[in-house]
């Protein structure tokens, strides 16, 4: 039996901050089998084109079915699964290399917007089912992350590949408020995780109902290597 590929990216620390719950959860699910179910983690960096390059790469050698992008986005309460990307790119802050994009297209010449391919409403009724703080987001900022999904949707357009794709926006860690001294809202890493780990489950449902009709295990992550 041929596994089902998902590929779960996350970003390194950016903007000063020295930990990134996106990168933590990416390392801690890489590995992770759940039936015909198989998760590749994969750490991007903040860089306004090493990370595009990574992701092609990551398409090339992991063939994914399916692609769930996490990202940091401090000061929303809630985890938010991203609807559309645009072509823009207008940076609140420099990129680990220094740079700020501008009024920049994500990919010249390129569509307007890109939706996401995930099911986003079967996996944000799974996450309200568990208790989990959620919503659906119409915006995914002008950062590395829109430009993230919307390249990652431009080149399956282009390759013509298979995989579907989307984004998730996760809130700040307690420790990351704490340390900055502002009043803004968290999440512990535990419940993102568990966030995540519902998603993988339904994303793996969606990709081949059937089989995990017959076989509820086929659409669970074990946290078991």
């Amino acid at each position: 039996m041929t596994d089902r590929v998902i590929l779960v990216t996350g970003f390194e620390p950016f903007g000063g901050e020295s930990h990134n719950p996106s990168q933590e959860l990416a390392k801690t699910v890489d590995g992770r089998r759940g039936g015909a179910l198989l998760v590749h983690g994969l750490v991007l960096p903040v860089h306004h084109r090493d990370a595009s390059a990574a992701m092609t790469r990551a398409l090339d050698e992991h063939d994914p079915d399916a692609i769930l992008h996490l990202g940091l986005a401090g000061g929303r309460a809630r985890i938010a699964l991203e609807r559309v990307a645009v072509n823009v790119l207008d940076y609140p802050i420099p990129d680990n290399a220094g740079y700020c994009a501008v009024d920049e297209p994500c990919v010249p010449g390129g569509p307007a917007a890109y939706f996401s391919t995930l099911p986003i409403r079967d996996m944000h009724r799974a996450l309200i089912a568990d208790g989990i703080p959620v919503y659906v987001s119409d915006t995914a900022g002008t950062y590395l992350c829109n430009q993230t999904l919307y390249g990652t949707r431009d080149a399956i357009e282009r390759l013509r590949h298979r995989a579907i794709a989307g984004f998730m926006h996760l809130p700040l860690l307690p420790a990351m408020v704490a340390s900055s001294g502002l009043d803004q809202p968290s999440m512990d890493l535990p419940v993102m995780l568990r966030a995540v780990d519902i998603s993988l489950g339904v994303i793996a449902a969606f990709l081949d109902p059937l089989k995990t009709a017959s076989d509820p295990d086929a659409a669970r992550v074990d946290s078991r290597r």
